[in-house]
């Protein structure tokens, strides 16, 4: 997911995921008032009213509570000042510290072959990257499967086969279901790019409490937008299923006099009404098989992905079956 804002001189800048704008924050390029959009199609608002800044500031919020109290002596606190040389004596003697502890360290890391073994954080920072993975797409499939139990219950299959093709008013109730279909999908890629926030700013968090993270802030921002990439494809997918069933309801409103029910399937005056009929159908199937082949792809791409959730919070990636024309 993607963010776009307008800076002083009105200028639209674009931050291609949540590691940038983390960044502009810290910057203070983006502020509370500033004019603050979530992709390319949503509308600009102050900053502070939209959850993805939100969850943004409180994440650096709660990795940097603070300004550190100065050390620095204060003018005209009464105290002499230091004599060069002193700077000079503590600059040799911790270099030389230093030095020691380099030496130390390298020879201790160095085992009878001579060859340098691997840093110990590596491995940390490897597996809190996997246990944010994990959490990240067991929670987008969470989301998916509440997509798919929302678009069952608008029970398309009814309204659109059989006796229901020559009922106006469950026409139009598809075609307004159709419609909220895609504002579903809208309101999963955004809460998508709430959660994709939060993890970044949980690695950022986790890097900063030790020296055994290093680097995890930057693997997670690659981690989710990796992953981002992937579920446009997938929203595109759900987009293009919710205007084929529209489509199938006006056109099946726009045609009520032109086909009759056979055995429960419409049978067209027409074939050219007909043909265009089953191509929206055929349409629907080519859509559930890119569907099922995008999760494939994922799986293999992310073997453990789902692998701890129950059955029935995950996924089935199917479509509504629509019955076809006796043609």
């Amino acid at each position: 997911m993607h963010f776009r804002y307008r800076d002083s001189a009105g200028k639209v800048v674009r931050l291609n995921d949540v590691a940038w704008l983390a960044q502009a924050v810290r910057s203070g390029l983006v502020k509370p008032e500033t004019p603050f959009a979530v992709g390319d199609e949503s509308d600009f608002r102050r900053a502070d009213l939209v959850p993805a800044y939100q969850e943004v500031v409180a994440g650096l919020a709660r990795r940097d509570p603070g300004p550190r109290s100065a050390r620095e002596t204060p003018a005209g606190s009464g105290r002499p000042a230091r004599s060069p040389l002193r700077f000079v004596v503590l600059f040799l003697f911790g270099a030389l510290v230093g030095a020691i502890g380099w030496f130390t360290v390298r020879s201790s890391s160095l085992d009878r072959s001579g060859v340098v073994a691997a840093p110990p954080n590596r491995a940390e920072m490897e597996g809190a990257l996997a246990a944010l993975a994990a959490e990240f797409g067991d929670s987008v499939a969470i989301r998916q499967r509440r997509l798919e139990l929302w678009v069952e219950q608008q029970e398309f299959e009814q309204r659109l086969s059989g006796r229901s093709l020559r009922a106006t008013t469950s026409l139009r109730a598809a075609r307004v279901a159709a419609g909220r279909y895609l504002a579903q999908v809208d309101t999963m890629m955004k809460g998508i790019s709430v959660l994709a926030s939060r993890v970044v700013l949980r690695a950022d968090s986790l890097e900063g409490t030790d020296g055994l993270h290093e680097g995890l802030f930057v693997a997670a921002g690659d981690l989710v937008r990796d992953w981002e990439q992937d579920l446009w494809v997938y929203a595109g997918l759900q987009r293009a299923m919710a205007a084929t069933l529209d489509s199938v309801a006006e056109y099946a409103l726009a045609r009520q006099q032109s086909f009759a029910l056979r055995d429960g399937l419409p049978v067209f005056l027409s074939r050219s009404d007909g043909a265009r009929f089953r191509g929206f159908l055929s349409s629907l199937d080519q859509l559930a098989g890119d569907q099922a082949r995008w999760a494939e792809q994922m799986q293999a791409k992310h073997p453990e992905w789902m692998a701890a959730l129950p059955p029935a919070d995950r996924p089935a990636f199917r479509r509504p079956l629509l019955q076809r024309s006796n043609q």
